[in-house]
């Protein structure tokens, strides 16, 4: 194993500095140019695509930068056929990443490749993560007892339940709360169009409990939603990793459409009470409906 999962340090802020993660494939020197060379991919490729450039060791960090002389790609092609085939690496230097925290793109070369020979170069180069065995003991403790006192708990909690609902009194002003609203804006940095979907979720005392948020992405060309697939430029607004989300895309439409979900905390800073929301997001042009459901 001579690869890394990497937290990616980006110098270009332009988009947010919402974390990223990338597969660090190898970092090594080519023995016969002595030229320093990385090469990684983005941990979800739907395009089979890998970056490479010219490497510096900095501190506990690798730069990227763009290789100009077209043997570089020659020199990549041969390192991933090496390895991927398990041959001799010889003519290349491999440089440990045990002490390497993360990656500073500044800029790369990409190459796309066969998606079984990514797969491959990925299982070869990546260590996978394993269960610490302190963590496998608990887990091996929880299953022993669970066979044991499985029905107890179980028989308890049917009759909790059972009797949580019937000494419960019903109340007649309970309701399901929401409000949704829309608004679609041009980006102003990417060449695309957003509509942007916020559903507000409340709780019986008309107080705001998670927010539900879409952001779709349609971009003017196909060569525009190429670029910002290809180029992994869709990292930089994706949810950070602590936040609830996912993604979809649609290659024939051009649209790319990214979801969160925002659960209400102390650090929530905008209004969480039902009217004061509402009025929130109509003076800031969103269109908003009402739904409640009693």
């Amino acid at each position: 194993m001579n690869g890394k999962e990497m937290k990616v340090i980006e110098y270009n802020l332009t988009y947010g500095s919402s974390a990223r993660l990338v597969n660090v494939l190898g970092c090594f020197k080519y023995k016969a140019n002595d030229n320093l060379y990385v090469v990684y991919s983005d941990i979800v490729n739907s395009y089979n695509i890998i970056y490479y450039g010219s490497s510096h060791i900095k501190d506990k960090s690798i730069l990227s930068m763009e290789c100009k002389n077209e043997k570089d790609e020659e020199i990549i092609k041969e390192y991933i056929y090496k390895v991927t085939n398990k041959e001799d690496l010889s003519n290349f230097e491999i440089i440990s990443l045990d002490d390497i925290d993360g990656i500073e793109i500044i800029s790369s070369n990409k190459l796309e490749i066969k998606k079984d020979i990514l797969d491959k170069l990925v299982e070869l180069t990546i260590p996978k993560k394993e269960i610490p065995e302190e963590e496998k003991k608990v887990v091996s403790k929880k299953k022993k007892s669970s066979k044991t006192l499985i029905l107890l708990p179980l028989l308890i909690l049917i009759l909790g339940v059972g009797l949580y609902i019937y000494l419960t009194p019903k109340s007649e002003n309970t309701s399901d709360k929401k409000i949704t609203c829309t608004k679609q804006y041009q980006h102003d940095v990417l060449p695309a169009t957003i509509n942007e979907e916020q559903k507000f979720n409340f709780n019986n005392n008309d107080i705001l409990e998670s927010v539900d948020i879409s952001e779709t992405y349609t971009f003017n060309t196909e060569e525009d939603y190429l670029d910002f697939i290809n180029e992994g430029t869709y990292y930089k607004y994706m949810p950070a990793t602590e936040t609830e989300g996912g993604w979809n895309k649609d290659d024939e439409k051009h649209i790319f459409t990214i979801y969160k979900k925002e659960r209400i905390t102390t650090g929530y800073k905008k209004p969480t009470e039902y009217e004061e929301v509402l009025s929130y997001y109509k003076l800031e042009n969103y269109s908003c409906s009402e739904n409640i459901n009693k």
